[in-house]
């Protein structure tokens, strides 16, 4: 296995920059397979139904990735055994994609959001934040006071993975790698009625899985300058996402998430 690397930048409140409302069910449905029948054109069922569905009526049940087997992104998922000094919780809402000023930009300000491209076959998501040390009973208030505020504001490393059929993975891939190059001057993003000018993405050095990208995300907000990271690994025909958020101070992913869910896709 690859370890995981990414250059690591200070980063400020991604609250605006992540553009992300959420949507009851939106992409959360069951990981699903492909179904072919001859004389038939392909369909897609859910995976837990493939040894009562169409397998047992003569069909052919076909892995989406090209004869590997495909696990369920459950199950590849970063979970809170892997990661014990942090709180994992997973997440059943998906991010709205915005709109931005300069096309060539959408893929890239849709995985700032934490977006996965559409045509999934599974799709999971969890939010992962540090747990901080219990502060001795006879610690100072002002330190306690100052534990809490913390707290209030930790960063969250939210992590969203994808499982796509065929080379559908490796083309988003590309066309993230696209977008990253041609937006490294910046565009502006709009959602939810709100907009937010993104100055500079700043590309670093990262590896994981078969291929991997990260970028430090600089922009304003009302005047405000702020930044955030972001990371995208592709294992086979699977895409992680990894966005930091934090509603004050600095955000930056967690590399021990990163490196858990790395380990997770094998």
């Amino acid at each position: 296995m690859r370890a995981v690397r990414v250059r690591r930048a200070a980063a400020l409140t991604v609250a605006g920059l992540a553009l992300a409302l959420p949507v009851t069910g939106c992409g959360a449905g069951r990981p699903t397979v492909i179904v072919v029948e001859e004389g038939l054109p392909a369909a897609e069922v859910p995976a837990s139904d493939a040894d009562t569905g169409p397998a047992r009526k003569g069909q052919q049940v076909v892995p989406p990735q090209k004869g590997r087997p495909q696990q369920a992104p459950e199950r590849l998922l970063v979970a809170q055994e892997d990661l014990p000094d942090h709180k994992v919780t997973p997440e059943a809402h998906d991010s709205v994609p915005g709109s931005v000023d300069r096309p060539e930009c959408l893929e890239l300000a849709h995985a700032v959001s934490g977006y996965l491209p559409a045509g999934r076959t599974g799709w999971a998501k969890a939010a992962v934040v540090a747990v901080a040390s219990a502060l001795p009973d006879d610690a100072p208030e002002g330190q306690k006071r100052a534990a809490a505020l913390d707290a209030a504001s930790s960063t969250v490393t939210v992590v969203t993975l994808g499982s796509y059929a065929g080379d559908a993975a490796r083309g988003h891939f590309a066309e993230l790698q696209t977008a990253g190059r041609a937006c490294e001057g910046g565009y502006t993003a709009t959602a939810g009625g709100e907009s937010v000018t993104v100055t500079r993405v700043v590309p670093h050095a990262a590896s994981g899985g078969d291929e991997a990208l990260a970028y430090t995300v600089e922009a304003e907000r009302d005047g405000e300058p702020y930044q955030t990271e972001l990371m995208v690994v592709r294992k086979g025909g699977t895409l992680v996402n990894f966005h930091a958020d934090r509603l004050s101070g600095e955000a930056q992913l967690a590399a021990p998430a990163i490196e858990a869910q790395v380990r997770r896709l094998g």
